[in-house]
């Protein structure tokens, strides 16, 4: 049995890696092949670990979240009425709402306000970094400064307002312009650490699958 799954696994990714030599029937069937196998493990987790433990009454309250399920499928029917494409809307609009506040939620509660908490509570006097033999306190001083200083520019980076009438709209606008351009800086360096961090993981990926080729390779015609 564990042969025949090692034969599986290896036809499978050399089909994927069929793609290489661009798109092609091997690729696009073990495309269709792993979403099919996605969503049947996806069923089969709901409905053990969801449908197949509610209670009498859970069914009730269950009920409601039912309902809009139902009227979901309405929105992908191939013939669809002004009702039925109306009942689906209600459905998809308490899903994009839903998604919506989840989102807000989570980038305010899950990073904006953990950001500004952690980044006031950073002390800027090098007299609280002990200095040691390699330099530890000083790098980490330093490197409190450049968050506080990225954190202040891409606050202001996402800034939008109009130039104060007055002698003193000028100035406030060369102050935001430069935080402003601080952030964009700020945020490109991220933007590119995280580039290269995806680069590193697919490379990585890659260099597993070789070498898991390579191992059933050599156990299926290696002896």
């Amino acid at each position: 049995m564990d042969t025949i799954g090692l034969v599986i696994a290896t036809v499978l990714t050399l089909m994927v890696f069929s793609y290489i030599f661009g798109d092609n029937v091997l690729f696009q069937l073990a495309a269709h092949i792993f979403v099919g196998v996605a969503m049947g493990w996806a069923i089969i987790l709901v409905w053990n670990q969801v449908f197949a433990r509610l209670g009498p009454g859970d069914l009730l309250t269950a009920f409601p979240a039912l309902i809009l399920c139902v009227l979901l499928i309405m929105k992908i029917l191939p013939s669809q009425s002004s009702t039925t494409s109306a009942l689906g809307s209600i459905s998809l609009a308490f899903v994009l709402g839903v998604g919506v506040a989840l989102a807000i939620g989570g980038g305010l509660f899950g990073t904006l306000l953990p950001q500004v908490s952690a980044t006031t509570s950073i002390s800027l006097n090098p007299n609280h970094y002990q200095d040691s033999e390699n330099g530890a306190g000083l790098v980490d001083w330093l490197n409190n400064i450049i968050i506080v200083l990225g954190t202040l520019g891409t606050f202001f980076y996402f800034t939008f307002a109009v130039r104060a009438p007055g002698p003193l709209g000028g100035l406030r606008e060369g102050v935001v312009r430069f935080w402003a351009g601080m952030g964009r800086l700020i945020i490109i360096f991220t933007l590119g650490a995280l580039f290269a961090n995806t680069a590193v993981a697919r490379i990585a990926l890659l260099i597993s699958r070789l070498q898991f080729l390579g191992d059933s390779f050599s156990q299926l015609f290696g002896g």
